[in-house]
C-alpha cells in the first residue's frame, strides 16, 4: 500500500521514463521496416512482458504513452511471458499495486498481421487481488478474431521477483532483436540437399536468471536482499 506522499514521486519518475520511451518497439535488427512486412504484437499498459522466448527485452514495458504499446517483431512464433500489474486507487490517501504471477502468451503471425494480448479486466481492486495466483488470458488476431489461449507459465512473482518453479532459464538479450521459434506449422520433408540445423543455443545460466530477478526487485527488497546475504 502506498502513501499518498509518495505517488508525486512515483508519478515523476513514471513520467520521465515514458519520455525516454517510444511505444512502438522495434525487436528486429537493421532499419525499420512497413508494416506489411513485420508482425505487430499490442501489448496493453497494464500487461508487464517479462521475457520473450526466454530473453528479457530492454524497453517494451512503457508508462504513459498510448493504452497500447507496440511490438514490431519478424513473422514467426513468440512465446511472452507477462504478466498484470496495475495501480489502484484505494482511498483519497492509499494506494495499491496488484501483480499477479505471469502467463505464457502464445502469437505465432505472419508479416502484416497484428495480434493482441488481452485479457479479462477487473473492475475493482478485488477483482484484480483475485487475479494475482490465476492471471491468465489469449492472444487475439485484429483482423480475423482467431484467439489463442495463454499458457500456465508455472512462475510466481514474489515480492517483485519472478522465481522460477519449474526450472525456466531467462536470459538478457544481447541486442533487441528477437528470433522467431520455429513455428507450430509442420516445416517440408528435408531432402539431401536441404541445409543442416543449427544446433539450439545452449541454455541460459542460473547467473543470467538471477540478474533478471534482480531488475524486477524494489529498491527496499534488493537492500534487503543484501541485508540477507550479509548475514
Amino acid at each position: 500500500m502506498l502513501s499518498l506522499r509518495l505517488i508525486p514521486l512515483i508519478l515523476c519518475a513514471l513520467f520521465l521514463s515514458a519520455c525516454a520511451r517510444s511505444p512502438v518497439v522495434q525487436l528486429y535488427d537493421g532499419p525499420a521496416k512497413s508494416d506489411s512486412q513485420v508482425l505487430t504484437v499490442r501489448v496493453p499498459s497494464e500487461i508487464e512482458v517479462f521475457t520473450i522466448n526466454g530473453k528479457e527485452v530492454d524497453g517494451v514495458n512503457t508508462f504513459f504513452a498510448t493504452d497500447f504499446k507496440e511490438l514490431k517483431l519478424t513473422p514467426g512464433r513468440y512465446e511472452i511471458l507477462a504478466y498484470y500489474k496495475e495501480l489502484w486507487q484505494l482511498d483519497a490517501d492509499n494506494h495499491d499495486i496488484v501483480k499477479t504471477n505471469p502467463a505464457n502468451f502464445i502469437v505465432d503471425g505472419k508479416a502484416g498481421e497484428t495480434w493482441q494480448l488481452d485479457y479479462d479486466k477487473p473492475a475493482n481492486v478485488e477483482e484484480a487481488r483475485a487475479l494475482e495466483d490465476t492471471f491468465s488470458g489469449w492472444t487475439l488476431n485484429t483482423a480475423t478474431g482467431d484467439k489463442v489461449a495463454a499458457e500456465e507459465s508455472n512462475l510466481i512473482l514474489k515480492r517483485g521477483f519472478l522465481a522460477p518453479i519449474t526450472g525456466e532459464d531467462v536470459s538478457t538479450a544481447s541486442s533487441q532483436n528477437i528470433a522467431p521459434q520455429q513455428s507450430s506449422t509442420p516445416a517440408p520433408t528435408a531432402t539431401a540437399s536441404s541445409a543442416p540445423q543449427a544446433a539450439p543455443a545452449p541454455a541460459a545460466s542460473y547467473l543470467d536468471t538471477l540478474k533478471a530477478q534482480w531488475k524486477q526487485a524494489t529498491p527496499a527488497e534488493r537492500r534487503e536482499f543484501l541485508q540477507w546475504v550479509a548475514e
